[in-house]
């Protein structure tokens, strides 16, 4: 289960590290526009199947958010890890609301597809899941 958790650690801090560049040299746009042209451009390529796509994909995302949480609850007893992941659990559920209730205007007709995603919770999120998947990685490292 260790490895498994630094897999998915090693991973969340490749992708998000990209991203958490670009935050902290103040360019994040040039990657999230990238995200939302492609992401507008999946959800209106077949207009049916708009609300399977979104719940598909937020039902990806929590399932894999919660093995990585649990993982990091019960092979990390470090107080300090224990605290960060609570509060990365918290933004994280958090973060789904937003994004479910975005996606619920969308399919609603209330908001356009541009305005699901929330790019401050996103920058939020991706710092909170960098640090939170660097942190890990020390402590498996370091500490195991």
């Amino acid at each position: 289960m260790l490895i498994a958790l630094g897999i998915m650690a090693g991973v969340i801090f490749l992708i998000y590290g990209i991203y958490f560049s670009l935050i902290l040299r103040g360019k994040p746009q040039v990657l999230e526009l990238d995200i939302l042209e492609a992401f507008v451009f999946w959800l209106q390529e077949d207009k049916g199947s708009a609300r399977i796509r979104l719940l598909a994909m937020l039902a990806a995302s929590l399932i894999l958010e919660v093995v990585y949480l649990v993982l990091a609850f019960l092979l990390l007893h470090n107080p300090v890890m224990t605290i960060l992941t609570l509060i990365l659990a918290g933004e994280e559920l958090l973060h789904i609301v937003v994004f479910f209730n975005s996606s619920y205007k969308y399919l609603r007709g209330h908001i356009g597809a541009e305005r699901i995603i929330n790019w401050i919770i996103e920058r939020v999120s991706a710092a909170f899941f960098f640090t939170h998947a660097f942190l890990v990685l020390v402590t498996i490292l370091f500490y195991t």
